[in-house]
C-alpha cells in the first residue's frame, strides 16, 4: 500500500513537472511565422521585420587557440543583453554532412534550438554549405542536402520559432534554373512535413534571387536570401536596388549575412567602415523595412568580429557597437560625428588656408570640407587635441585622405604616430609607415587622457606634400 501511495506520488510529481516544462515552453513560444506577398508577417498578420546576428557555428567554437572562447548559451544570452535586442538568431551548421545525424542534432542543433526559443528568440537552422551544388566533382550532391533536411525538418516541424536555410551559399553553376532544378526536390521534401519559413539561398554565394522574380520556388512560406558585403560595391539605393531592394517590393528578402570590416586590406571582400558602407546600408534598410537582416558575426574569431578576442565590443568604425545599436533602434549615427574628442580645442603646426584649421579635424565631418590642411612645407605636421578633462578612450580613429569614402590611396597619411597624455605624460598609441589606407584605428592606453596628439612624417604621396585629416575620432 505504502509502495502504491509513493508510486502515485511521484506519478503527481512527474506529472506536474511536466506540466511545469510545457507551461514554460508555451511561455517562450513565438508567433509562427509565414509568408505573404513580399513580407514575412506573424500568426496575428503583422509584418515582422528579422533583425539579429549569426553566432559561430557550434562545433568550430574552440578553433582559435587564442581566443576567449565563450560557450554558444552564453553567446546566446549577449545577444538578448548589455544593450543587445537581437529578434532572431542563425545557427550555422557546417560539418553534418555525412555525419551521424542523430548524433549531430542531439550535439550540436537541439541545445542551443532549446535555449534560443527560450530566450525568446526566433532561431534559424542554416545548413552551412560554401560549395559548388550538383553532380560535378567536389560539389555537394543534391542527396547529401535532401537527407540533412529529410532528417532535420520532421524533428522541427512547425515549431513556431524555427526557420529552416537551406543552402548557405551555393557557389556554381551561376544559374538560377539549375539551381531551381537542384533545390526544389529538397523543398517538396521539407514541404511533406513541415511549413516552417524556408529561407533560400541562390548560386554565386547567395547573390542571384533576381531569378526568383520570374520563376519562383514553389511550396510556399519562402523568403529569399541575400548575403552583401563592400566588396560588391557602395551601399547607395543605385547599387543595392538591382541586386536585391527592387525584388523585394515583389518577394520576402532577408540578408542573412552582411557585415564590413576597417582593418581588412582593400581589396577583401569585407574591407568597408561604418560611416563609408555601414551606416548608408542602415539608411538603406531602415526606408524599407520589408527587408530582414541578419548581423555577420557575433563572435571574436571569424571575420568579420564584432568583439576583440577577449570579448570587448569593437565600436568607431568596426560594425560590432554600430550593429548593437542599430538593434536597440538608436539612432544612426557616424563615428565621424559622434565620438568624444568631437568640439575639442585643437592646435596645429600649420593650416593651409583660413578655412582648413585644426578645428577641422574634431568637427565631426568626414566630407572633404570638413578637413584640417597642413601648410605646404611644413614636412612634420602636427595636430593637437585638448580634450578639455580626463577621459577613457579605448579607441583612436585617423581618418585621412581626399574623397572620402573612395579615397585616392596617395592624399592619405603615410607616416605618423599617435599619442596620448595621461597623468604620467605622453605615451604612444601607435606609429604607421607606409600606410595606404584612410582610415587606421589604435587601441586607447591602459589609463585616462586629457589629450591627443598626432604627428605626421610623411603627408602624402601627392603634390602638394600635405597632411589632409578628416577626422581624429575618440571612442
Amino acid at each position: 500500500m505504502l509502495r502504491k501511495s509513493l508510486a502515485a506520488l511521484c506519478t503527481a510529481l512527474l506529472l506536474s513537472a511536466a506540466s511545469l516544462v510545457n507551461a514554460t515552453a508555451s511561455t517562450t513560444a513565438l508567433p509562427a511565422l509565414h509568408t505573404e506577398g513580399n513580407r514575412i508577417k506573424n500568426s496575428a498578420g503583422t509584418a515582422v521585420t528579422l533583425q539579429g546576428v549569426s553566432v559561430i557555428a557550434p562545433e568550430q567554437n574552440a578553433v582559435c587557440t587564442d581566443c576567449n572562447n565563450k560557450p554558444i548559451n552564453d553567446l546566446i544570452d549577449m545577444t538578448v543583453s548589455n544593450g543587445w535586442h537581437s529578434k532572431i538568431l542563425r545557427l550555422l551548421v557546417t560539418e553534418a554532412i555525412g555525419k551521424d545525424l542523430n548524433a549531430y542534432d542531439a550535439t550540436y542543433i537541439k541545445p542551443y534550438v532549446d535555449h534560443a526559443v527560450a530566450k525568446g528568440l526566433y532561431v534559424i537552422i542554416d545548413l552551412h554549405l560554401v560549395r559548388n551544388y550538383g553532380d560535378a566533382a567536389g560539389a555537394v550532391p543534391q542527396a547529401d542536402v535532401k537527407g540533412f533536411w529529410d532528417f532535420i525538418a520532421p524533428r522541427y516541424a512547425n515549431n513556431p520559432n524555427v526557420l529552416f536555410e537551406v543552402f548557405n551559399e551555393p557557389i556554381a553553376p551561376d544559374n538560377w534554373a539549375t539551381w531551381k532544378s537542384y533545390i526544389q526536390p529538397v523543398v517538396d521534401s521539407i514541404r511533406s512535413v513541415a511549413q516552417n519559413v524556408i529561407l533560400m539561398g541562390s548560386p554565386s554565394w547567395s547573390t542571384r534571387l533576381n531569378g526568383a522574380l520570374t520563376d519562383p520556388i514553389t511550396g510556399g512560406n519562402i523568403a529569399y536570401v541575400y548575403h552583401l558585403y563592400p566588396n560588391q560595391g557602395p551601399a547607395t539605393a543605385a547599387n543595392l536596388d538591382p541586386r536585391f531592394g527592387t525584388a523585394s517590393a515583389t518577394l520576402p528578402v532577408v540578408l542573412t549575412e552582411f557585415g564590413w570590416d576597417p582593418s581588412s586590406s582593400a581589396n577583401n571582400v569585407t574591407a568597408g567602415t561604418t560611416s563609408g558602407w555601414g551606416l548608408p546600408l542602415r539608411q538603406y534598410l531602415d526606408a524599407r523595412p520589408q527587408i530582414g537582416w541578419i548581423g555577420w558575426i557575433f563572435d571574436n574569431f571569424w571575420q568579420p568580429v564584432m568583439f576583440d578576442k577577449n570579448w570587448n565590443l569593437l565600436t568607431g568604425e568596426y560594425e560590432g557597437g554600430f550593429v548593437r545599436d542599430w538593434l536597440a533602434g538608436a539612432p544612426a549615427t557616424s563615428p565621424c560625428t559622434d565620438h568624444l574628442a568631437r568640439g575639442a580645442t585643437a592646435t596645429a603646426s600649420s593650416a593651409y588656408t583660413a578655412d582648413s584649421g585644426a578645428e577641422k579635424a574634431v568637427d565631426g565631418s568626414c566630407l572633404d570640407s570638413g578637413r584640417w590642411m597642413s601648410a605646404v612645407g611644413d614636412t612634420t605636421p602636427v595636430l593637437t587635441l585638448n580634450l578639455g578633462a580626463y577621459k577613457t578612450v579605448k579607441q583612436v580613429d585617423v581618418y585621412s585622405g581626399y574623397g572620402y569614402p573612395n579615397v585616392a590611396t596617395g592624399t592619405v597619411l603615410v607616416a605618423f604616430k599617435v599619442e596620448g597624455h595621461t597623468s604620467a605624460g605622453w605615451v604612444q598609441l601607435g606609429s604607421v609607415t607606409g600606410n595606404t589606407r584612410s582610415l587606421v584605428s589604435m587601441a586607447g592606453p591602459s589609463g585616462t587622457i586629457d589629450q591627443l596628439r598626432l604627428t605626421v612624417t610623411d603627408p602624402s604621396n601627392t603634390t602638394p606634400d600635405i597632411a589632409r585629416v578628416y577626422e581624429v575620432a575618440a571612442h
